[in-house]
């Protein structure tokens, strides 16, 4: 896949390559398409016959030959339309597999940057695509031009007829066109709406224990109501003029059947056509619309698979791709920090001003600094969870957005200020989520957080399932387990966001002895936090005030300036 730069440039996505990579599967569609209507025109056909030679005749010879032939047209038919389905279904996981891995990558890089569009946005619209391009709907779509032939039979038959099936065709496109025209605007706006929804109902059910203990809930209720009316009321316009041009478009096309039935039987006793033909034409005349009227009816889910090709297309445009990032020899920690400004998503006011300063490779750093002053949002971005508005963020002389990074997550350990576990075992935790851990590298990163006697005591130990978000653990365990999962591997940078808010003695003593540990062994260690215990163990202070570092130097020095008082959290 191409860098973001080139993906720009040339507006090519892996979105929109994956659909240029239709066309194969879309030529398969068309030429099966073109066999699959010449044999529907089989049991029309047969109609006609059995009608004006066997009746005519009382040849059973002829009616049993026809009806060989036609049972056979049938069976290729049902082959055909197979294969077509089955084509569709192998393109279909070809398409998911081809993208979800890059999809699920860009919804957790979206969280990271806003979280407002957090959730599986981007995985539905995957899904909503993929629904899309295999559906029945878009291959009865592609045998709209093949309706030629059915028109050309109809023409065959006599001319009235012909004329009557066109009459049919453009009253049913006009249709199309209109309930487009006065639905695309409300089902788009109402598409937006739902998501907005949707997020909305996610973020009160995350916030459960909260909304349930303090009584929240008819507020909450109240709030999510004002997106979901919304959704059903601009719905219920679009369900009420979508039933009427149907119903009108059902209209009319009966009118266009029963003109055929008529005229065919007027051109019958006149001689013109054969009684046979009335049948035949009847019948065609309902397979030359049927690709229309699908059609109509697929509008919803076009406009649907529209705007979610829109926003996934973007998030493509929005969102860098590492993967193919070179490779870069391991890291011995040194961090640079150089004139660092950083805004909010969609917003002009910096929380981050200017930050400049470097951190020598095994030194211990404290960052320190009053509540909201941006130490958090200053790690962050060191850790290259968010990309600074100016300034860059350097690992041994490179920038961190340059680094693979699956490659430099080894050598990164970070323990962020709210703590996430996922649903699994304890060792998976530990481990960084991988499937088969070395155990005594699990085992090595618990001991050095002491959490390992308390993991013991767990019902399975480190085979015990944690829940979802960790909720069978306390507060404190799941902060140590966060710090186990800090440590493990090689990492040759640490960074603890207020490490110590959850622990009780045993776990700050645990946290001291991880700090001790690091120090030792030469790890890079930055720490955000106010309490002395853990800051009288550091080589380097770093005050930030509104967003600016106001001291960087010497811990002893920088305590001595301060007399001794740390700026509250």
């Amino acid at each position: 896949m191409k860098a973001v730069q080139d993906k720009t440039k040339n507006n090519e996505t892996p979105l929109a390559i994956a659909l240029q990579s239709i066309r194969g599967i879309v030529s398969y569609i068309f030429v099966c398409g073109f066999f699959v209507n010449i044999l529907l025109l089989s049991t029309s056909v047969y109609s006609m016959q059995v009608l004006d030679r066997v009746l005519s005749s009382g040849n059973t010879n002829t009616l049993l030959m026809l009806t060989l032939v036609v049972i056979l047209a049938l069976a290729l038919l049902s082959l055909l339309q197979g294969a077509r389905s089955f084509g569709m279904s192998l393109f279909g996981i070809w398409f998911e597999n081809k993208l979800s891995e890059g999809v699920f990558r860009n919804s957790i890089k979206t969280s990271i940057i806003a979280k407002s569009q957090a959730g599986s946005q981007q995985l539905r619209d995957l899904q909503t695509i993929k629904t899309y391009v295999t559906s029945p709907a878009l291959i009865s779509i592609f045998d709209t031009p093949w309706a030629i032939i059915f028109i050309i039979v109809l023409f065959m038959l006599h001319l009235y007829i012909g004329i009557i099936a066109m009459v049919g065709i453009v009253i049913t496109i006009f249709f199309a066109i209109i309930t487009n025209k006065s639905t695309k605007p409300l089902l788009e706006k109402n598409n937006e709406n739902f998501i907005k929804s949707m997020r909305n109902a996610e973020q009160a059910i995350r916030n459960a224990e909260v909304v349930e203990s303090m009584g929240m809930f008819k507020n909450v209720l109240t709030s999510w109501q004002k997106f979901n009316s919304l959704v059903q009321d601009t719905q219920n316009v679009v369900s009420q003029r979508q039933a009427i041009l149907s119903e009108i478009n059902k209209f009319f096309r009966l009118v266009i059947q029963i003109s055929v039935t008529g005229v065919g039987a007027w051109l019958a006793v006149n001689h013109e056509i054969s009684t046979g033909a009335i049948i035949a034409s009847s019948s065609i005349m309902g397979r030359a619309l049927a690709p229309f009227e699908v059609f109509i009816n697929s509008i919803k889910s076009f406009l649907d698979c529209r705007k979610a090709y829109m926003r996934l297309n973007e998030s493509y445009m929005r969102i860098p791709d590492d993967d193919d990032r070179m490779s870069l020899p391991a890291p011995t920690g040194a961090v640079v920090i150089e004139s660092v400004y950083f805004a909010p998503p969609a917003s002009q006011k910096y929380i981050i001003k200017g930050v400049n300063f470097a951190i020598n490779a095994g030194e211990a750093v404290a960052i320190i600094g009053a509540s909201g002053s941006g130490k958090t949002s200053l790690a962050k971005l060191i850790v290259g969870a968010w990309k600074p508005s100016m300034g860059s963020i350097r690992i041994d002389g490179a920038n961190i957005h340059d680094w693979n990074r699956v490659l430099l997550g080894k050598y990164v350990g970070y323990l962020p200020q709210d703590i996430e576990l996922f649903s699994g075992s304890v060792k998976t935790n530990i481990a960084r989520m991988a499937e088969d851990p070395d155990p005594e590298e699990v085992v090595r990163a618990a001991q050095l957080a002491g959490v390992h006697e308390m993991i013991l005591r767990l019902p399975n130990a480190y085979d015990t399932e944690i829940g979802p978000d960790g909720s069978v653990l306390s507060g404190g365990q799941r902060q140590r387990i966060a710090l186990a999962r800090a440590f493990f591997g090689t990492p040759q940078i640490i960074l603890l966001d207020e490490p110590n808010s959850s622990l009780d003695s045993d776990g700050e003593a645990a946290l001291s002895a991880a700090v001790e540990f690091a120090k030792a062994n030469g790890i890079t260690l930055i720490v955000i936090s106010h309490r002395a215990p853990i800051l009288s163990g550091v080589d380097k202070i770093a005050v930030i005030a509104d967003g600016a570092l106001a001291a960087f130097g010497p811990a002893r020095d920088i305590m001595n300036k301060m007399q001794g008082a740390l700026l509250v959290n």
